[in-house]
């Protein structure tokens, strides 16, 4: 695909941009797909029905924008919404103070089980809790320390089959807020070892 050498050039765009009202179960590569016709791209932050394309130069950002906005995509033919993300979306993760509780999105909900995010993050601490809510997780560790290297290795690594988004709960959304304790997993004791994908 185009490599976007101009990036070079330092016009690196501020922000990524938004690509939503797809299907929720497109997979990763049909977006990357999509935007590599305009140019390189860094990096996607897939959500679920929707995700942030970072692209190396504006100019091939705005080609992107003007070329698949409203544009039919899937087997639905959704249209695509395809636009700068607003500044308060790009900078939200960057403005999240560090704290144990990390927000999971975009594992394959259909496979993936408490005690596989279990496995997994357990490699960098000792967990407090783990909670699956529909199509998103909560990770809890004891100390903050091993949540942010949790967060720093885990995000945008593949995790069975899908590149996963961590970051730090923002507001204190974990669970057990509301007195509701049901669902959880409490992880028992384990050895530490390398994470697998």
């Amino acid at each position: 695909f185009v490599a976007g050498n101009t990036a070079a050039m330092g016009d690196r765009p501020d922000r990524p941009l938004f690509c939503g009202n797809y299907e929720y179960d497109a997979e990763e590569r049909e977006i990357v797909r999509l935007f590599q016709r305009f140019g390189k791209v860094e990096k996607i932050d897939m959500k679920t029905g929707f995700s942030f394309v970072y692209m190396a130069d504006r100019r091939d950002a705005e080609d992107a924008i003007a070329e698949l906005h409203d544009r039919e995509f899937g087997y639905k033919r959704r249209r695509l919404k395809v636009q700068w993300a607003k500044m308060a979306e790009a900078d939200r993760k960057r403005e999240t103070r560090p704290c144990p509780c990390l927000f999971v999105v975009n594992f394959d909900v259909g496979r993936v089980r408490e005690r596989d995010l279990e496995k997994y993050f357990d490699y960098y601490g000792k967990l407090a809790r783990v909670e699956i809510r529909k199509n998103f997780a909560f990770v809890q560790f004891e100390e903050v320390r091993d949540a942010e290297r949790a967060l720093e290795a885990c995000n945008g690594r593949q995790f069975m089959g899908r590149t996963i988004s961590v970051e730090f709960v923002a507001n204190d959304r974990f669970a057990g807020r509301d007195g509701s304790r049901g669902g959880g997993r409490s992880p028992s004791p384990r050895r530490r070892r390398s994470p697998s994908p």
